[in-house]
């Protein structure tokens, strides 16, 4: 079931849906393409065991993790997730996204975080926590644009297998 439609900059339109096991597959392919990147992701690793994954989805579910895929031309081209924390946490979640190459800069990445910054507020959540490389300058955009404010930055928290190092930056929105 379509949770929401976007139209893209190129003209094509988006599907946002929620996640459901039988999309695992497509999403698995779809993330191995950016963590081959090796850029974007804190996985260094692709994924190869599908019942791994489907024992994540049982996790993520039980746990309330709130995951959308993205869809144009009925393919997985990205997804976005808000994760619940508990306890003295409890009203905040972590917001996580990643979007397939030829796929970015069409306005995906902003309609994800607008849509779950609306999900967010709708399901009693105070804070929206995320955080993101230092160079990866278009999502930080996104992020600010969107509200996003910087809380913090971890000096040289990332190095890539090449052997350099990114910063990671620390936002957050307050949604009261």
């Amino acid at each position: 079931m379509v949770y929401q439609t976007v139209m893209l900059k190129d003209g094509r339109t988006a599907t946002l849906d929620w996640l459901k096991e039988d999309d695992l597959p497509q999403l698995v392919e779809a993330l191995n393409s950016v963590i081959r990147e090796g850029k974007y992701l804190f996985m260094n690793n692709e994924i190869t065991d599908m019942e791994e994954e489907r024992k994540w989805f049982e996790r993520s579910r039980k746990s309330s993790v709130l995951y959308l895929v993205a869809r144009v031309d009925s393919r997985i081209v990205g997804g976005a997730s808000i994760h619940p924390m508990t306890e003295k946490r409890s009203h905040v979640a972590e917001f996580g996204i990643f979007i397939r190459k030829g796929y970015r800069n069409l306005g995906l990445g902003t309609a994800l975080t607008k849509t779950f910054i609306e999900i967010a507020k709708k399901r009693g959540f105070e804070i929206l926590q995320l955080s993101v490389y230092a160079s990866n300058k278009r999502a930080f955009h996104v992020y600010k644009k969107c509200g996003y404010k910087k809380c913090g930055r971890l000096t040289r928290d990332v190095k890539f297998l090449n052997g350099t190092y990114t910063d990671r930056i620390l936002m957050q929105l307050l949604l009261e």
